[in-house]
């Protein structure tokens, strides 16, 4: 908790880029890009202890799950987290975000991790899949990117597509899984930006109203359409997945990055870091101690409460009191938490002797 405050990280991830989990070795320059802008671009400036060695960065996955559980209970004032799974096996081997890193802590820490499973319509058999996150994985929802690399071949995932999507949002209904959420706004190489559009999400979202389809890196880029999206669809929710890490060193980006999504639904608006590409703790306190500036929509402390938690649980029908009741009876506690060193797990492993 912040001050009286219940925070949900709506997303982490695994974070595997060890070069031997890449299918394409040209892929490590986007393991740099990433290390750079976590640990260089965001990262408060002046406190290296925040920071880790590109050589950490890439060997640190050999640490999850402890890692990760550390990261997020013991080092920062993060309540509850949500791992999604990640699908992009035409990338890695594994992913990049392996859904057994968040079901070993999950097992010992229900009331602390839930995941979302990673779901492509370009797996084999994507029915079954679905089955199988739901059965034996209990995910309480899917993520999906709009682009796969099938063979060395770049193809789109639009959710438009009747053919391709709908079966799996069909099946979802069915089992009463409720939530899908998609990479949006943040481009991945080999692609850019246009390619991550939500030009294609309209008519799944009036499709199947039933379901709740949350837009991840909301703030980054298409925000006016997103906002659109929020404005005409009471179905649609947005993550702000590293959007709020922009509010430490790039506090006049930040307030850009917000304006039309606060404007347009903030009650449907998720705190999110993406943690472990940077160390989450530092967005926690500098997202509610931020002000926006005068001429922009409000950011209320109300507003800041609900973004930083209250919205994601009350979507998806949490028992907020007795979550908390459960993390105040866990090794990491809740009011009283005593946070220690950033990275602890890396600075007392042998990664950090290496440093």
């Amino acid at each position: 908790m912040i001050d009286d405050v219940f925070v949900v990280d709506a997303t982490v991830h695994g974070g595997h880029f060890h070069p031997s989990n890449l299918l394409d070795p040209h892929l490590e320059g986007l393991t740099k890009l990433l290390y750079h802008w976590g640990n260089n671009h965001l990262q408060p400036i002046g406190f290296d202890e925040y920071k880790l060695s590109y050589h950490q960065f890439v060997e640190r996955f050999e640490l999850q799950p402890d890692l990760l559980e550390s990261v997020l209970f013991a080092e920062s004032d993060i309540d509850v987290a949500v791992y999604q799974g990640v699908p992009l096996y035409g990338m890695y081997k594994d992913g990049s975000s392996p859904l057994w890193v968040a079901s070993a802590i999950a097992k010992r820490l229900p009331h602390r991790l839930f995941l979302y499973g990673d779901l492509t319509p370009r797996a084999p058999d994507p029915i079954a899949h679905l089955d199988h996150l739901i059965d034996d994985i209990g995910v309480i929802g899917v993520k999906m990117y709009p682009l796969d690399m099938v063979e060395g071949r770049l193809v789109e995932n639009r959710f438009d597509d009747e053919k391709l999507m709908f079966p799996l949002f069909e099946k979802m209904c069915e089992r009463g899984l409720k939530v899908v959420a998609v990479h949006k706004a943040v481009p991945l190489a080999p692609t850019l930006v246009d390619r991550y559009h939500v030009d294609d999400m309209a008519p799944a979202i009036a499709a199947f109203p039933e379901l709740t389809f949350e837009i991840v890196h909301g703030g980054f880029a298409f925000s006016e359409e997103i906002a659109a999206l929020l404005t005409r669809y009471p179905n649609v929710t947005v993550n702000l997945e590293s959007t709020p890490c922009y509010s430490l060193n790039l506090q006049d980006k930040f307030a850009e990055m917000m304006a039309p999504l606060l404007a347009a639904g903030a009650d449907r608006l998720f705190f999110s870091t993406g943690a472990p590409i940077m160390h989450p703790d530092p967005f926690v306190k500098s997202f509610w101690d931020y002000a926006m500036p005068k001429g922009f929509p409000p950011l209320s402390e109300e507003t800041k409460r609900g973004i930083l938690g209250g919205n994601f649980a009350r979507v998806h029908g949490w028992d907020v009191e007795a979550l908390k009741g459960a993390c105040r009876t866990d090794q990491y506690g809740l009011e009283e938490k005593r946070k220690i060193a950033p990275w602890s797990v890396i600075r007392n492993s042998s990664l950090g002797e290496a440093a």
